[in-house]
């Protein structure tokens, strides 16, 4: 199965400020040709009423503009196909090097408490990472469907202290497989009109409206086997000089026999 990494609109709200400072023309330059990604995702699964997920950020830097290959070495990116299409999986080489910058203290808050992201040093194993990756453990009890979360970061040189507003969604719920003939019909109570759906089947991820229903090709079901439907909310960071997203993505795994 495809695993996701990290989603259509969120309230949003952010506040923040940087200040520059004269370097020289050498340093400038090399400024002026990096690019600074932010990715901030809360990612949760349901499978047989158990709630597993974590919350992670990431600040990319690169050189030049940030593309997709650079979030995926990142583990940043969420790849999906248009809406009513299906894809494969694939591996995205980039050959630059990537630098994830340490933003100083993350948190996220809610009705329920705080819970701060652990900080930890790479490189990983292929050596074109490195940096600060954040991360931590959360579940239903943590950041419950629905509720409102707000996201603290404490701001470091490279990046302005700012915070983040947005409405999670709810988890995939009422979710059933029938699987009859060429095609399987999948079911699901609706979300929010804002919102999109994306499953996850073998090898094959589709993406859908959140209406409650959608129509996938048999050829992609094995004889049994476990299809995950993710609900997505996205939203572009507005900070100065930062580009990225804050991204939920919750889904709910079924089994199913033909």
């Amino acid at each position: 199965m495809v695993r996701s990494a990290v989603s259509a609109v969120l309230l949003f709200a952010a506040t923040g400020c940087s200040a520059v400072v004269a370097g020289t023309p050498a340093e400038d330059s090399d400024a002026q040709s990096a690019s600074v990604t932010g990715v901030l995702v809360v990612d949760r699964t349901v499978i047989d009423d158990q709630t597993r997920g974590e919350a992670s950020a990431r600040f990319v830097r690169v050189r030049g503009a940030i593309d997709e290959s650079a979030l995926h070495l990142a583990s940043a990116s969420l790849d999906l196909p248009a809406i009513g299409e299906c894809s494969t999986s694939s591996d995205q080489a980039s050959a630059r090097a990537v630098e994830l910058l340490d933003v100083g203290a993350i948190s996220i808050e809610t009705s329920n408490g705080h819970v701060a992201l652990a900080s930890r040093q790479v490189p990983d194993v292929v050596d074109l990472v490195s940096g600060t990756m954040y991360s931590a453990r959360i579940d239903e009890a943590t950041i419950p469907s629905g509720s409102e979360v707000s996201v603290l970061v404490a701001g470091s040189a490279d990046v302005p202290a700012f915070s983040v507003r947005a409405q999670a969604p709810t988890a995939p719920d009422g979710v059933s497989l029938a699987i009859d003939g060429a095609n399987a019909e999948l079911t699901w109570n609706a979300g929010g009109a804002a919102d999109l759906v994306y499953v996850d089947v073998g090898s094959s991820r589709c993406s859908f409206a959140d209406d409650g229903r959608a129509t996938l090709s048999a050829s992609a079901f094995a004889s049994e086997g476990t299809i995950a439907l993710h609900r997505v909310r996205r939203e572009t960071l507005t900070i100065p000089g930062l580009g990225g997203e804050l991204r939920f993505d919750f889904a709910r795994t079924i089994a199913y026999r033909r």
